[in-house]
């Protein structure tokens, strides 16, 4: 019987957790993310409302763990193929078209649209790809 190692599954959430902070920074596409999101406000607000989001980063933090549970309870099923042709196909099938219908029906704005499909599709591959890498580490 498949054991689903939770230790792994816990530090490949931790590893996502920190791929998004930088991704997501000033470091990577954080002036685009600010432009899409058509966001001004100062530096001092910005870090005030950083503050502000613990519960949202908890709730990111507990969906992204949801998701790599469920990852790693199907790997015994689909083991035939590699984790990261399963993790790839994941990816492309459920998680691409679902932030892809994300951004097309919210409020942004057509101009924006493929920058923010761009970085938002991009993290998920990268990070699924990352957290793969992470849970075959048996």
């Amino acid at each position: 019987m498949f054991e689903v190692n939770y230790t792994l599954i816990f530090l490949a959430t931790v590893a996502q957790f920190i791929l998004g902070a930088l991704w997501y920074s000033p470091l990577m596409f954080g002036k685009w993310w600010m432009q899409i999101m058509e966001c001004t406000v100062s530096k001092e607000e910005m870090q005030k409302q950083q503050k502000e989001m613990f519960p949202f980063y908890a709730l990111q933090f507990f969906l992204s763990l949801f998701t790599l549970v469920s990852f790693a309870n199907l790997l015994p099923y689909i083991s035939t193929f590699g984790i990261y042709h399963v993790a790839f196909w994941i990816w492309i099938g459920f998680i691409a078209p679902t932030q892809i219908c994300s951004v097309i029906w919210a409020n942004t704005k057509k101009k924006y649209w493929l920058k923010q499909i761009f970085v938002m599709i991009s993290y998920s591959l990268v990070g699924f790809m990352l957290a793969a890498f992470i849970l075959s580490m048996k």
